[in-house]
């Protein structure tokens, strides 16, 4: 890793605070001054933005998300792993703190129904219920294993940069590579892949796994040997293969979330096939 590129720090439980080093990653100063340009452009983007990243002399500065919990049980480790932030979670304290104009984020109740991951003691509806209070609920549940699940749970992403969740062209992982370009999102891409190497070595176990849910997060961590990503093969269920950091460790990769719905048998099997390993 290299640790002069970005260094992170834990703000909060759940919470880091990021440094990238702008020297480091742009040693070209065209290269420098095009994402001078489109940092401008991908601030503007978002209202929420200026709270979370921002550029300091010759850093960005940002904040990320990232759970895993210290405490144990006898249930084997899954990790979720995401692709990177959106960037109004972020600014909640929490994953997938909403959609849309305020509304309860889908994935929840897709991992509810695929019978992976839910909170009975927030059973009561949405409307009822503030979603501020629901996303903290959840955060201390994830960290102190409050929930109902065959597994213990943590929640990472890939790229720790944060960005809008839909609607601009600055949206998701797509955005990253159009603000920071091909090669300088490799640079970080590498950092990133030790960093989530770490989390699988020490967080997931023999018997546990990973799903990821991005195909850059899935290509980055899985082994040579495994099969390459395309989404009819995601949409099958063939993308199953095994880290490169610690090959004990079944990685499966799925759809996107935007259209997961659509695949909760899917996730069934994969929840059954790591329970039976």
């Amino acid at each position: 890793m290299n640790k002069s590129l970005l260094t992170i720090e834990d703000v909060e439980q759940g919470s880091q605070k990021v440094t990238l080093n702008l020297d480091a990653l742009y040693p070209d100063e065209k290269q420098r001054q095009r994402f001078e340009t489109n940092f401008i452009g991908f601030l503007d983007s978002d209202c929420t933005h200026p709270e979370i990243i921002r550029q300091v002399n010759n850093a960005v500065v940002y904040r990320t998300e990232s759970i895993i919990p210290e405490k144990r049980d006898k249930r084997p480790s899954l990790l979720l792993l995401f692709g990177n932030p959106a960037s109004h979670s972020v600014e909640s304290g929490m994953f997938f703190a909403h959609e849309g104009a305020g509304r309860e984020h889908r994935l929840w109740k897709i991992l509810s129904k695929a019978s992976i991951l839910s909170f009975p003691s927030l059973s009561t509806s949405a409307s009822q219920r503030d979603l501020n209070e629901r996303n903290r609920l959840r955060k201390e549940g994830l960290f102190d294993l409050n929930y109902s699940s065959p597994f213990r749970i943590g929640l990472t992403v890939f790229y720790t940069v944060p960005s809008p969740a839909s609607r601009t062209s600055w949206a998701g992982v797509t955005g990253l590579h159009r603000l920071f370009g091909r090669e300088a999102l490799d640079k970080i891409g590498e950092w990133e892949k030790e960093r989530v190497g770490e989390i699988i070595r020490n967080f997931v176990s023999s018997n546990g796994a990973v799903i990821a849910f991005h195909k850059e997060a899935y290509h980055a961590i899985k082994s040579s040997e495994s099969p390459g990503y395309t989404l009819p093969k995601a949409k099958e269920g063939h993308l199953v293969g095994n880290c490169q950091c610690h090959t004990d460790v079944t990685v499966f990769c799925v759809p996107p979330t935007r259209v997961l719905w659509g695949y909760l048998d899917l996730l069934r099997d994969f929840r059954d096939r790591i329970l039976s390993s």
